[in-house]
């Protein structure tokens, strides 16, 4: 099989198995067949995992999956500096050690500008991971309690934190990860080993966008080089002999099979880190979705359930009294909170009750109110 078809089948494999375990899980593809197929891939791969292993094999993978998926460690840092440190140096000894043997014009930049880009994400990384990202502790929670007024479904009030043992202020959520509650709760992130928060989305954001620049800037560069390397070697204008021994003009099959054969690792760092750029876009797109809607990947997870649970109250009419004892409960809790001043008050019939125009949103994932 040649190098461009195994590629392309590799490439379009990934990306819909990324898609399907990704998506397979949400409102939209739960009941339809990406959410078959996502179910009948977890549990395939289940069965081969408990029959086909040894009891010891099993317990020692579970021992450390768990470990690297469901407990705070540097693991995840450790392996994305590797593959940091790895793919540069790639490019640096084989990309642009061609790119000065056959003169690129753009080899000053070429040397620069990813080695630039590369600074600057190391610093976000580094201060991602030792950020606060709005840990909330019994010395602060009264004022974020102040923050953002509870919407009644999505938070409600006088709720409170089984292991932090206070109310849960609007926005917030344990994380069992770091074992503290976290102020405007986004996600946990395992390649910076913390959670994602009120007060370091902003810094995430930066990672991600420079991030994204790092893989595409290396991407384009390495794609310029090989380009340059056809074009030195005049390999366009070259024959090359099929299986019956004829000559025949080059075509784009065999020119990448060509030069995969003789530059691979330029042409793997090519493969991947395109394919990586792809997905750091569409990640980083979907967070900047977030920004300008002033919501968090949290609340998202959590919308669904809520919107479940009203429809479900709005069929059952054999429970009429309990739902209007229930709403006059709730009403009676809005009130007792009624004299608090909220920062964000919400606005409850739309969609996101904290969505506060486009401009306010964004500024205050990089100005945070927990800062103001």
């Amino acid at each position: 099989m040649d190098f461009l078809l195994l590629s392309t089948l590799y490439l379009g494999g990934f990306i819909m198995l990324t898609y399907v375990l990704w998506f397979g899980d949400s409102t939209f593809h739960k009941q339809g067949y990406v959410g078959k197929l996502r179910r009948t891939i977890i549990q395939g791969s289940s069965l081969c995992f408990h029959h086909c292993l040894p009891s010891f094999c099993r317990r020692e993978i579970e021992r450390l999956w768990h470990f690297a998926a469901y407990t705070r460690n540097p693991l995840f840092q450790c392996l994305y500096a590797v593959l940091v440190v790895a793919g540069f140096t790639t490019f640096q000894f084989d990309v642009l050690h061609y790119a000065a043997l056959y003169e690129a014009p753009a080899l000053p930049l070429y040397q620069t500008l990813p080695l630039s880009i590369l600074f600057v994400n190391a610093i976000l990384f580094c201060a991602l991971s030792m950020k606060d990202p709005g840990v909330l502790t019994s010395g602060n929670v009264d004022r974020h309690l102040q923050l953002y007024e509870f919407d009644g479904h999505l938070y409600r009030q006088n709720e409170r934190c089984r292991t932090c043992q206070f109310e849960k202020p609007a926005r917030s959520k344990h994380c069992a990860f770091c074992n503290h509650c976290v102020y405007r709760f986004d996600h946990h992130c395992l390649w910076v080993n913390c959670c994602i928060g009120g007060l370091n989305h902003r810094l995430f954001l930066g990672f991600l966008i420079t991030l994204c620049c790092l893989c595409g800037c290396i991407s384009h560069v390495t794609c310029q080089v090989a380009l340059l390397v056809v074009e030195a070697n005049k390999l366009w204008s070259a024959h090359y002999v099929d299986r019956y021994g004829r000559p025949q003009p080059m075509d784009l099959r065999t020119l990448c099979q060509y030069l995969f054969m003789q530059h691979p690792r330029m042409i793997f760092l090519l493969v991947s880190l395109s394919l990586l750029t792809l997905l750091l876009v569409g990640f980083t797109l979907y967070h900047l979705y977030l920004t300008v809607n002033n919501t968090t990947t949290n609340e998202l997870y959590k919308k669904p359930a809520s919107r479940e649970t009203k429809q479900a109250e709005k069929n059952n009419t054999v429970k009429g009294k309990h739902k209007a004892k229930q709403r006059k409960h709730n009403t009676e809790e809005l009130q007792h909170h009624g004299n608090m001043k909220f920062t964000v008050n919400c606005h409850r019939g739309r969609w996101n009750p904290y969505h506060r125009g486009y401009f306010c949103n964004v500024l205050e994932v990089f100005l945070p109110l927990a800062n103001r």
